[in-house]
């Protein structure tokens, strides 16, 4: 009994841990197109270095599936542009 219990609840965290991801997912694609977006726009020098690092570090993440850590690459695009 304890095991099943022990299944269950492994299963049930899985299954939040993989819908995190396809959350993290769809925000850091969301997040690269809005800082592409934002380079077309008109940005003092500084504001636009720190969105084409922030591009090209999420274009890195994003290759190796690591969308938490593209993640805070597009929190500090969207910092920049608050400055």
């Amino acid at each position: 009994m304890l095991r099943s219990a022990l299944i269950l609840a492994a299963a049930a965290a899985m299954m939040n841990a993989t819908a995190a991801m396809a959350d993290d997912k769809s925000d850091c694609q969301k997040g690269v197109a809005m800082i592409k977006a934002e380079l077309k726009k008109n940005h003092p020098k500084p504001v636009l270095e720190t969105l084409r690092k922030a591009l090209s570090d999420t274009d890195l993440e994003a290759g190796e599936e690591d969308w938490s850590e593209c993640m805070n690459y597009v929190r500090t695009a969207r910092a920049a542009l608050k400055k």
